[in-house]
């Protein structure tokens, strides 16, 4: 039948004392092919703005702008909202504490398996608790949430590879370290700019 949700059975459940709060199809979409997602779509921003979107078909057709400049028709659901979605390196770590619990029922949703979920679960666990997130230092609560999204992205792309998926949940603290350096040099220089452009603008 069309529009199959028209005739699913009404449960005998009443008015929900909280309104099920869903992200955004292209998330789900990615998530149930194994694939990487954002966290982003999983935090408050991402799930209002999956809500304001819910009212749009996910089968109507958008006109998307390609890589090469051409333009195709595709499905709303299959489009990332690039300009809002941030990558997880960018989030505030309190941000990304509050959404791995969204987006391991996300998971379940998506029937990952059982072990693939518990290890997301710990890896995730591993890092809010390191020394790190306790240092006043921001940039080694920065290094956890670039050592989290690096992490994950190979993960994924083993995944898929002959290299098959590994076990992610322990924290490799020698990568951890060469994250930080990293981090740390990155940040170094990129205040030296700042400073070597001020400095011309002044003379």
């Amino acid at each position: 039948k069309k529009n199959k949700f028209k005739y699913i059975p009404i449960q005998n459940t009443g008015i929900l004392d909280d309104p099920v709060i869903t992200p955004s199809s292209y998330a789900l979409r990615k998530l149930e092919k194994g694939e990487y997602v954002e966290l982003w779509y999983f935090t408050n921003d991402g799930l209002d703005e999956a809500a304001m979107k819910k009212m749009i078909d996910d089968n109507a057709m958008v006109l998307l702008t390609l890589a090469d400049s051409s333009t195709a028709w595709v499905s709303s659901a299959s489009t990332r909202s690039a300009r809002s979605v941030l990558n997880d390196e960018d989030l505030p770590f309190k941000e990304f504490c509050q959404v791995c619990p969204h987006f391991l029922m996300a998971l379940e949703e998506a029937d990952w398996p059982q072990d693939r979920i518990r290890m997301m679960a710990v890896f995730w666990r591993n890092l809010q608790v390191h020394p790190y997130h306790l240092l006043h230092d921001p940039l080694a609560k920065k290094t956890l949430l670039v050592y989290q999204a690096e992490q994950r992205k190979c993960w994924h792309i083993a995944a898929k590879s002959s290299v098959s998926p590994y076990d992610i949940s322990a924290t490799n603290e020698k990568v951890l370290k060469e994250t930080r350096d990293r981090v740390y040099w990155e940040e170094h220089t990129k205040t030296d700019n700042v400073k070597d452009y001020k400095v011309s603008i002044n003379c």
